[in-house]
């Protein structure tokens, strides 16, 4: 299961979203490639179900086992990016983010399907391209 998702690390690191500012073209460039920061909020509500009027978390995944997990993700970013450039909130806390949502366009990296072909949804296939981030093979 932990490969599946730091997957995730690379696509997020390595998708071309910005545009190349010493030529001009758009979806050229990455957030390695820009310098970019990456903020990393664990998030169960995205997994949150309506049943009637109350919403259900029931899908996410526990909170025991979510913590460490979403702690080796932000490893996986701080490795395979700049530890300095990687930042995150702290787990379980209530907090408050705002962001300037710059463009119209807001991207789902989704991962692979445990009964699926490998493939995720967003066309990823696992390949590793010269010049983007890698996921060390220890995660594997």
């Amino acid at each position: 299961m932990l490969t599946l998702y730091f997957r995730s690390c690379r696509k997020v690191l390595n998708t071309r979203l910005f545009t190349n500012e010493k030529t001009g073209k758009a979806w050229d460039q990455s957030v390695m490639q820009q310098n970019f920061e990456v903020l990393l909020v664990s998030q169960f509500t995205l997994y949150g179900i309506l049943k009637g009027n109350k919403p259900d978390f029931h899908v996410a995944m526990p909170p025991a086992k979510a913590k460490p997990f979403y702690a080796s993700l932000v490893e996986k970013f701080q490795k395979s990016y700049k530890t300095d450039s990687v930042k995150d909130g702290i787990f379980g806390a209530m907090m408050k983010v705002s962001l300037v949502n710059d463009g119209p366009v807001t991207m789902q990296v989704d991962s692979p399907s445990l009964q699926g072909s490998g493939q995720s949804s967003n066309g990823d296939a696992g390949l590793v391209r010269e010049g983007e981030a890698a996921v060390p093979d220890e995660t594997r």
